[in-house]
């Protein structure tokens, strides 16, 4: 998979960095096909290095891997951002690019060890089958089904009668059933909750956390969970190892190679301060550190630059001739430093039949800390460089007196930033602790993204060709959360590198999954959450030196602790039009000019993302409100498709069984206009433990959860219009309509032509 996904890769660069410049393309449709197509084909490359990355346990090569996964995905990022420059939408469609490349999109997870970080996964679909050769298959599994039916049937057969012959010969009695309950029962009770089953015996056990008797077998998921959970460990023991192998290895390079390496400094020092004298007549300069040091003295220079003719473009340095290519490999340390740290091609070629465990190589680690002990030692041979510039002749000689050797270096502490007023002499615990306990800094819970289950919109492409405008489905939302949130704030260099966004407001009616994104984007990460809603901060931090104080120490502490997640739930109450009576003496709007300050400061490199939810944006003033939030997500009810895997989600989830008396499609079309947190509760409430109890002899069926479902408010299209005009008021939304009026405007003026022409004839 890495060898494929290196091709792909070369042929992708090949494509976009074509020897000769492509002309603009100025067709809207053809250039984001263009666009997509890439993206598509970027995301099989990303899902590829990722399986790598999560099976492999060499160090080394999973540090190339890393390297390699944060530019693929820097570049889908990059892609996602130009195609919301060209369509104006944070939602796109490309059936008809998945059609062109034959791809069939599949729902997948975000999970540790398992899925992607796009929201879906990108498979190739099958050639098509001829009828002939399809009735012959089903023909065929029909043929094996009923061998296997008439086996079995035939194996009880021959079971019964062999216990019918040894209950003759034995002259044992037959238990009636009530004694055969009573047997069964008592060995029962003697078991241990999760017992392992005899060979050619499953036993099955409940999975933690659910209720009812899920069927799941014990030991394919023990023996799943345990393949996963031991190769995390030998991730971290072989990362140890490597780890401690570099300041092993280090330490070893000082006290075998560092004496010779110092030595012969000196001697390629001392010999060019001599020729540049000999040739200019006096001593150079040594060069400054922000011109790479000592390190260029050692790098090709031309005759004329020797003798100063031609000045050096980055400096006033004379070299001379004994500096060339013989002594350029001290010199190229900086350009390797640009590379890899390993090269891909070296694992392709390099046998590894002797590490069979697959644990790191002491001569690449040698190879990469060699350079930097050379760096380390050329500024301790240096010492008083700008001393021996500026000295006689005869004080060259201070080049040969050794200087001080040192393996380690000086230690770094890491503080908590420039001394501040607001919070003197605070360390980083106590105000973490100070959080807490007002309430702040929240634990999220434990909810992964690929809990936001739905289906995907097929048929977008076709819909915008025909000029409707389709509803976003619940797998763009996961797709947009991944990108904007969960890729940024997992990897710091894709953070930095990336286009940055700081803030995300979803929108969305209430129950539409909007705080359950918030904790799936904490999970996924492994960030912390600061909450700073309204409605919790009320009585906390008075006064407007409290409020400054908020939010300084909230932004403090959540840069020192990156990743860091800042949820504010109902966003709109911030920027209120106008405050209503009941909550004017709360105050929510205390954070109205401070909050957009506070987001000025942030960094590229701060792993810091405030996302705010709300179901009411059109109360908020839309100037203010979108200056504070980047991008804007909308989130609508889920679709038919949506609602018929949510269905089957939560049933299962809860215990519960699906039948043939369970009609999912009927309940899934009857349930429109309902939210995901409506479903949710009706399948809480009718799946109790007593209903659970009764469905192997009453099995389930539609009308328990409509019932259930009719006492809730729905969502009503009034409250679904509003939400649409709002979004067509911020920026993102006016530049699509204004698009669309000017399409129709040339569209119009087109017509009019036309039958203008018509009419002269």
């Amino acid at each position: 998979m890495w060898l494929e996904s290196q091709a792909a890769l070369k042929e992708l660069l090949a494509q976009e960095l074509p020897s000769q410049p492509p002309r603009p393309e100025t067709d809207q449709r053809l250039f984001f096909h263009m666009l997509a197509t890439l993206f598509l084909r970027y995301t099989q490359i990303l899902r590829c290095l990722e399986t790598c990355y999560d099976q492999m346990v060499h160090p080394q090569k999973r540090r190339v891997l890393q390297h390699m996964l944060d530019g693929v995905m820097g570049r889908v990022l990059e892609l996602k951002n130009e195609m919301v420059e060209t369509e104006l939408s944070e939602y796109h469609y490309m059936d008809d690019v998945l059609q062109d490349l034959k791809l069939t999109p599949v729902r997948g997870a975000w999970a540790e060890g398992g899925g992607g970080p796009l929201s879906c996964s990108i498979l190739p679909s099958r050639p098509a089958m001829l009828r002939d050769e399809a009735v012959q298959l089903v023909q065929m599994a029909e043929r094996m089904r009923q061998g296997r039916l008439r086996s079995k049937f035939m194996w009880e057969i021959r079971r019964d009668e062999e216990r019918e012959r040894r209950a003759r010969e034995t002259g044992a009695k037959e238990l009636d059933r009530e004694q055969a309950a009573i047997c069964i029962q008592k060995v029962r009770g003697t078991w241990p909750a999760q017992s392992v089953g005899l060979p050619g015996v499953c036993f099955f056990t409940r999975m933690p956390g659910c209720k009812g008797t899920l069927a799941v077998p014990v030991g394919t998921v023990n023996r799943a969970v345990k393949v996963r959970s031991f190769r995390r460990l030998r991730q971290a023991d072989y990362e140890a190892e490597y780890q401690q192998a570099l300041v092993n290895i280090q330490e070893g390079l000082y006290e075998v190679e560092g004496p010779d390496m110092r030595e012969e400094m000196k001697e390629q020092l001392r010999q060019w301060f001599i020729e540049c004298h000999d040739l200019t007549g006096r001593f150079p300069e040594f060069p400054d550190e922000e011109i790479g040091g000592s390190s260029i003295l050692f790098a090709e220079k031309t005759p004329e630059q020797v003798s100063g003719q031609d000045p050096d473009p980055k400096g006033k340095l004379p070299v001379p001739p004994g500096g060339g290519a013989g002594k350029a490999e001290l010199g190229g340390a900086k350009a390797a430093s640009d590379l890899p740290p390993f090269p891909a091609a070296i694992w392709g070629n390099r046998g590894e039949s002797d590490n069979f465990q697959q644990r790191y190589e002491p001569e690449l680690i040698k190879a990469q800390k060699r350079k930097e002990v050379e760096k380390e030692l050329r500024l301790q041979v240096r010492g008083r460089d700008r001393a021996v510039s500026r000295a006689r002749p005869g004080s060259v000689a201070i080049l040969t007196q050794s200087a001080p050797q040192t393996v380690g270096g000086a230690g770094h502490s890491q503080a908590l930033g420039s001394p501040n007023p607001r919070s003197p002499s605070r360390t980083l615990d106590s105000l973490y602790e100070e959080l807490v306990l007002q309430g702040i800094l929240k634990q999220a819970q434990r909810v992964q993204l690929a809990d936001y289950t739905g289906d995907f919109c097929y048929l977008g492409t076709t819909l915008r060709m025909a000029g409707i405008e389709p509803t976003p489905s619940v797998m763009d939302i996961r797709q947009n959360i991944a990108l904007y949130a969960i890729l940024r704030l997992g990897s710091p260099t894709l953070h930095e590198m990336a286009p940055l966004v700081k803030s995300v407001l979803l929108a969305g009616p209430a129950g539409t999954g909007k705080k359950m994104l918030v904790h799936a984007v904490c999970t996924e990460t492994g960030a912390n959450l600061f909450d700073l809603s309204p409605d919790n901060l009320v009585g906390k931090y008075p006064g407007k030196a409290g409020l400054s104080m908020l939010m300084h120490v909230v932004f403090k502490v959540a840069r020192l602790m990156q990743p860091s997640v800042i949820w504010i739930g109902n966003a709109e109450k911030t920027f209120y039009k106008k405050v209503p009576k009941e909550e004017k003496q709360a105050d929510p709007k205390r954070l109205k000019r401070d909050l957009p300050k506070a987001l000025k400061l942030l960094k590229p490199e701060d792993r810091v993302l405030l996302i705010g939810t709300s179901d009411k944006p059109y109360a908020a003033d839309v100037k203010t409100l979108c200056k504070a939030y980047e991008r804007i997500l909308l989130l609508p009810r889920p679709d038919y498709a949506s609602r018929y895997v949510t269905w089957q989600r939560l049933i299962k989830k809860h215990g519960g069984t699906i039948t043939t008396a369970l009609d999912v499609s009927a309940l899934a079309k009857l349930s429109d206009g309902y939210s995901q947190g409506h479903l949710a509760r009706a399948v809480q409430m009718a799946l109790t433990e007593r209903r659970l109890l009764q469905m192997p002899k009453k099995p389930l069926r539609a009308g328990e959860f409509l019932r259930l479902l009719a006492k809730a408010d729905p969502i009503y299209s009034e409250e679904e219009k509003t939400l649409q005009d709002w979004y067509m008021k911020t920026p993102l939304g006016k530049k699509r309509l204004k698009a669309m009026q000017e399409s129709a405007d040339r569209k119009e003026g087109k017509g009019k032509d036309k039958k203008g022409k018509k009419g002269k004839k």
